[in-house]
């Protein structure tokens, strides 16, 4: 079976955890309830029937959900109802690179109704250049490396590792040089402490590093699927995938492993913001705050398989459950400002170091 991240959180939500409720003082609110977007299949299904549900025994605001895509086509498709007041959800999830990129539809919220946002880190918190924040991680998951122990049984020790020769032909790589977080894990590989993604100077030099890799990669990906059959059956036997699925793959029995270099994994993570013109703004807060309660952020990891974005101590988690899904290992962020302003350039750049192999 075929899997992809996008499908993983559409169908790995189908678990019997419960979440817990944290107290909240209840108020009265309109019966009306908060519109909720979420990743559609089995994650919206669990949104639907495991957190809303907890959320308003919880805060006493009825909620309901809505199935949403995450990506650029949805938002730009949405930008003309939220520019008129007419948002058609008040709570919508996307990713990390959406989440700059459609900054203008979402609603600056009050900080000091949203207490529970201390728990996070200011990485997983999206603020506009007045420093108002618009949209916090409530979900996140890595890549990292990943291997099949019947051809590599020794887990890497460094990203540095897949430069050496003994991975000749055969690693998979994610195609897309904007998300696949190479540029990132040479920066903090190779060059710690200097921001080099700062200009193209500096970016053409972690291309150049990145470029040593092409005896080593033998499959460029675009679909996960193609790499994931080739690391199950030991024909591409290591290269970089997702973490949490590749449990999936080890229940299943394929002799495979995922690693954290010593470097970190590269974390990506899903936002909930609230849209401009959102007639319960002060309801869609109270469900931000909830979110982000350290009891729910473990709850939901147990049930949803996504890492927690505040600490494994916070999240009650046990070493047994915070290993399915996460590290603690600092991780490693895309750098979505460089990615924003300069994606057309590298992938340009990039497509050119290829065809030069």
């Amino acid at each position: 079976m075929k899997l992809n991240r996008r499908a993983f959180l559409q169908t790995t939500a189908a678990a019997t955890a419960t979440l817990a409720s944290p107290v909240y003082l209840k108020q009265a609110w309109a019966a009306e309830p908060l519109i909720v977007g979420s990743f559609g299949g089995y994650f919206e299904d669990s949104v639907r029937e495991k957190v809303l549900p907890k959320f308003t025994e919880a805060t006493g605001i009825p909620a309901s959900s809505v199935a949403t895509s995450s990506g650029t086509a949805y938002y730009a498709g949405i930008r003309p109802a939220v520019a008129s007041g007419n948002p058609p959800i008040d709570v919508g999830m996307t990713g990390g690179g959406e989440i700059l990129r459609f900054q203008d539809v979402f609603h600056r919220f009050n900080p000091k109704n949203v207490p529970n946002l201390g728990n996070l880190s200011e990485d997983f918190v999206a603020r506009g250049e007045d420093g108002a924040p618009y949209a916090t991680a409530v979900l996140a998951w890595y890549s990292t490396f990943v291997q099949n122990t019947d051809y590599f049984p020794d887990p890497i020790q460094s990203w540095a590792d897949i430069w050496d020769p003994k991975f000749s032909n055969s690693l998979g790589w994610t195609e897309d040089i904007t998300i696949s977080g190479l540029l990132e894990i040479t920066q903090r590989t190779f060059f710690e402490g200097q921001h080099m993604l700062a200009s193209r100077e500096g970016a053409r030099e972690l291309l150049m590093k990145i470029a040593e890799l092409k005896d080593n990669v033998t499959l460029w990906y675009r679909d996960e699927g193609q790499f994931q059959q080739g690391l199950q059956s030991g024909e591409i036997p290591a290269g970089q995938y997702y973490h949490d699925v590749t449990q999936i793959m080890i229940a299943d029995g394929f002799p495979v492993t995922s690693v954290f270099p010593k470097e970190g994994g590269v974390i990506d993570f899903g936002s909930w913001g609230i849209l401009k013109g959102s007639q319960r703004t002060d309801a869609a807060e109270q469900f931000l705050n909830y979110c982000c309660d350290p009891t729910v952020q473990g709850d939901m990891s147990r049930a949803i398989g996504t890492a927690p974005v505040v600490s494994q101590s916070a999240a009650g988690m046990s070493d047994e459950e915070f290993a399915l899904v996460s590290s603690p290992i600092d991780p490693i962020f895309v750098d979505y400002q460089f990615q924003l302003k300069e994606a057309d350039w590298v992938t340009e750049e990039w497509a050119k170091i290829l065809a030069a192999a």
